[in-house]
């Protein structure tokens, strides 16, 4: 049996292109998930993974029986410059009033799902893209600030939101990610990156039995 080696993990250096989609069909009868246009999202500061695994351990025969192991709490938090207004009305289901937000007692009813994918540059120039295929957005109320220092530097504000992601009803799926450096023969990184913020459906191949 071959010994594969595994290459040392390279500092992570930054985050960008914040890219999520409206999903316009996920059908369990027909296995397709389709999604609307792509809107990227400028100014992110930190991407923080709010999955947690556990294991569960089930005793009989007077000892443990069977050991399961599970996710939970898939998904993140964003840590963004601003959320614009319109932004904050497509992932809660605000209102645009005005050229305001307005939020009633229906909107947390009206939120829809998204997709969404990102990029995650390492120290050697690799970058690994991530995906999840469903989920949807939560955060407090956009408003907040604090008061404008005496003297010194500004400190910069920012907002944030959770996006709790679920599996895809079509085909189960819930996120899929790959670094660059360990592309499919034939597929460039120019060719992944540009894909990988038009179609959440794509895959670097033609075997997307890869994905989570």
């Amino acid at each position: 049996m071959a010994v594969k080696e595994i290459n040392k993990p390279h500092s992570k250096i930054g985050v960008s292109n914040y890219t999520f989609f409206p999903i316009t069909a996920d059908d369990i009868a027909t296995g397709k998930t389709t999604y609307g246009e792509a809107v990227t999202l400028p100014g992110t500061v930190e991407i923080a993974p709010t999955d947690s695994g556990s294991t569960s351990t089930f005793d009989a025969d007077n000892g443990a029986y069977e050991v399961d192991s599970y996710v939970e709490k898939m998904g993140h938090e964003i840590t963004n410059a601003d959320i614009p207004p319109e932004v904050d009305a497509m992932w809660r289901g605000a209102e645009l009033v005005d050229n305001g937000v307005e939020f009633n007692k229906d909107t947390a009813a009206k939120a829809e799902y998204f997709a969404v994918a990102w990029v995650i540059e390492k120290a050697n120039g690799v970058k690994r893209l991530v995906r999840y295929y469903k989920g949807k957005y939560g955060f407090a109320s956009n408003i907040g600030g604090k008061t404008k220092a005496s003297e010194g530097a500004p400190e910069h504000q920012t907002a944030k939101a959770t996006f709790s992601a679920v599996f895809r009803d079509s085909d189960g799926k819930g996120y899929y990610y790959i670094d660059t450096d360990n592309l499919p023969d034939g597929v460039t990184e120019e060719q992944a990156v540009e894909n990988w913020f038009t179609d959440p459906n794509w895959y670097p191949s033609t075997t997307p039995e890869q994905g989570v």
